[in-house]
């Protein structure tokens, strides 16, 4: 899809070739609407609260009716009804042609799989599975979000299935976050098996199937990558683990930063590339700070800091630069 510069750029030439009667004033005016770049005016912002707010009073509203019912069950069934046609919706107007409904499609897609995920849960808990309810009612909701998000070669859609997967595979052993950074990660080494997972599917996808599944594979290594460094960052903070398996962990995120910024050059994917830089960054940054940040002056602490990552990230480059001339 077109960003806002494009349709700028389009929209001024399409100016140009009407005054030189190059199109139609019909296909000019149908270009025009299809690439109009929509302004945020003080309009529009009120209207959008106004959405807003009336769509949480409609939720507030299916709490109390379902509150009067006193079931679970049935507030589970009016949850799912209302977000199956949100889900609908919101997929029936992403398919307009003009693209008129961007930004209103993903909202009812939202809202949709947030009620229906929502429903499925107080559903099976309801119906007595208490225990495995994550790990059930996380199956139910994935099969049919990736089947419509296929079906509909809806990205937006598979972005929401695929940080619902991820949830679901941090959530399935009631995961409330024993490492230092509160996301909710129980055994970042499963997460990080998984996000790996998901690199090699996007990668796959980027390959082999570009032609069917447009853009899919950003969503599966942009979101497979995040989870990967993050979950390896966590087994390398200071006091997760002994010592030498923190130092362990922190050398293994290197060497995955490392290949990651190797792999971006030779499938020129400057996305995993951009990944790998950030990671390896942030992995030096945060071993000098578990090291230094009580030793030394803060001044002094940011100065050599600031110029150690400067003097690495040039020779990241530097070796880039390198690998990437020999490939040629």
């Amino acid at each position: 899809m077109a960003n806002r510069a494009v349709k700028g750029r389009i929209a001024q030439d399409l100016g140009l070739w009407l005054a030189d009667g190059l199109i139609p004033k019909d296909t000019h005016d149908l270009l025009r609407q299809r690439y109009a770049v929509a302004n945020f005016d003080l309009a529009q912002t009120i209207k959008t609260i106004g959405i807003a707010g009336g769509l949480f009073a409609f939720f507030g509203l299916l709490g109390l009716v379902a509150s009067l019912s006193q079931s679970l069950l049935f507030g589970a069934l009016l949850l799912g009804a209302v977000g199956c046609g949100l889900m609908a919706t919101g997929l029936k107007l992403a398919a307009d042609k003009l693209d008129r409904y961007a930004t209103s499609s993903k909202a009812l897609l939202l809202l949709g799989v947030v009620a229906a995920s929502l429903a499925v849960g107080v559903g099976v808990y309801e119906m007595g599975v208490r225990d495995q309810t994550v790990l059930l009612s996380g199956a139910v909701v994935l099969i049919p979000l990736f089947y419509l998000a296929y079906r509909n070669s809806n990205q937006f859609l598979l972005v929401l299935a695929l940080i619902l997967f991820f949830h679901w595979v941090g959530s399935w052993t009631s995961m409330f976050g024993r490492s230092g950074y509160e996301v909710d990660v129980q055994d970042p080494r499963i997460m990080s098996l998984f996000a790996l997972i998901a690199v090699a599917v996007g990668v796959y996808h980027e390959r082999n199937l570009r032609l069917q599944t447009g853009r899919f594979f950003q969503a599966y290594e942009a979101l497979g990558l995040v989870y990967l460094n993050l979950s390896l960052l966590i087994l390398s903070i200071e006091g997760t683990w002994r010592w030498h398996q923190e130092a362990t962990w922190a050398m293994v995120l290197f060497i995955v930063a490392i290949a990651q910024i190797l792999a971006g050059a030779r499938l020129h994917n400057s996305l995993i590339t951009g990944f790998g830089v950030t990671a390896f960054a942030v992995n030096l940054f945060t071993r000098y700070f578990e090291r230094f940040w009580n030793r030394m002056e803060m001044g002094n602490f940011f100065l050599l800091g600031g110029f150690g990552l400067f003097a690495a990230g040039y020779l990241c480059e530097t070796a880039l630069r390198k690998y990437q001339a020999r490939e040629r």
